[in-house]
């Protein structure tokens, strides 16, 4: 099941396009997947229980980092598993189940928790693009970072201007007052859109960079919306915490 319909979807000349590879990518706290995996049934000793028994357990987990070819998350102490086993993720995103096939490529138990490394196995290409649509907030957020400012070019007489730029072109610009305290209005320009929003008025703007007049269906408008607020819990925090408190307004 794809989350967004209309917008990433990532075509390439080899079919799906991932530029992204294996990189990692940190989850913000406030990232509203849900994530469990089930792991093969065990007995009390930690022995694996028979390929026919059906006592195999889920487990809710807290993300910690995602990539375009798996996750890590971190589990209740008391679950076991040995790299190389069968496992599958089971993620859940605005009352939409995801649910992937995967092998463990890491465990590690400790006292407090325990961290599972999954290599995600797709059934098809829907289903590794359904997954990449869950990574890409991801990436665009967590790879937001300063940019110096003696690169950054001042566009607005009485304002000053700062940005952050992540992966693929993605840029974060923010205009504050003279007093440089006060956020005046940003720009966001991610996925081939511009999404910019102001302290004098509510709600997002957002255009095609490919072509600033051309307008938006309501379902493409509505889809990008919905990435900004998924965007907006990842963003680290290189960004400083006030200009992620004015993005915050923008993400409801």
């Amino acid at each position: 099941m794809l989350l967004f319909k209309k917008i990433l979807n990532f075509k390439a000349a080899g079919g799906l396009g991932d530029k992204r590879g294996a990189t990692r990518y940190p989850v913000g706290a406030k990232f509203p997947l849900k994530a469990k995996v089930t792991l093969v049934g065990r007995d009390g000793n930690g022995n694996i229980l028979k390929a026919d028994d059906r006592r195999a357990m889920d487990w809710g987990g807290q993300l910690v980092n995602m990539s375009a070819g798996g996750l890590s998350m971190r589990l209740h102490p008391a679950a076991m598993g040995d790299k190389g086993e069968n496992c599958r993720l089971k993620l859940e995103l605005d009352h939409r189940i995801f649910e992937i096939d995967g092998t463990i490529a890491h465990f590690w138990s400790g006292p407090q928790h325990a961290t599972l490394g999954v290599a995600a196995i797709f059934a098809d290409s829907q289903a590794q693009k359904a997954f990449r649509q869950l990574v890409e907030p991801v990436a665009i957020g967590s790879g937001l970072s300063p940019v110096e400012a003696k690169a950054v070019k001042q566009d607005v007489a009485g304002l000053n201007k700062e940005q952050y730029a992540g992966e693929e072109e993605t840029l974060l610009s923010i205009w504050r007052d003279e007093s440089g305290k006060v956020i005046q209005f940003f720009e966001l320009r991610a996925c081939g859109y511009c999404l910019r929003g102001s302290a004098q008025a509510p709600g997002l703007q957002i255009s095609s960079l490919a072509d600033a007049n051309a307008k938006l269906t309501p379902t493409q408008a509505g889809e990008v919306r919905h990435l900004f607020r998924l965007i907006v819990p990842n963003i680290p925090k290189a960004v400083p915490s006030e200009v992620r408190a004015f993005l915050e307004r923008f993400a409801v």
